[in-house]
């Protein structure tokens, strides 16, 4: 689950069997993704220009980050509720591994024997 958030929003839902929610969660996170790449070669370009002109670097429209940060990050929240609700189902489905300990004053028999009257 953690690698699957931090990579890319989606694709454990995709994975998990939710299609129709894990792509709609990628296609969110790669949108916001590419609107903030969009947004940072704005500033670099303008960061190199400034190196052969002198004058200050200019900031690109800061929407445009907000935008590509605000989808990609709700994209991410969207994922892990996904996730945690997946994880919620699955141990209600799915038996524990091991059997619920008896009483605390119950210790187990390990005196061999089959039931009460029975002689080793």
């Amino acid at each position: 689950m953690v690698i699957n958030q931090g990579a890319t929003p989606g694709l454990g839902s995709f994975l998990a069997g939710h299609r129709w929610v894990g792509v709609a969660q990628m296609t969110v996170a790669v949108a916001g993704f590419l609107i903030f790449m969009g947004w940072f070669w704005e500033l670099a370009q303008g960061s190199w220009e400034s190196l052969d002109t002198g004058h200050p670097a200019p900031f690109p429209p800061w929407r445009r980050l907000v935008l590509g940060l605000s989808l990609f990050g709700g994209a991410w929240f969207w994922s892990l509720a996904t996730s945690l609700r997946i994880l919620r189902d699955l141990r209600a489905s799915v038996p524990p591994l091991l059997p619920e300990p008896g009483p605390a004053g119950d210790p187990p028999d390990r005196s061999g024997s089959v039931g009460p009257g029975s002689a080793p």
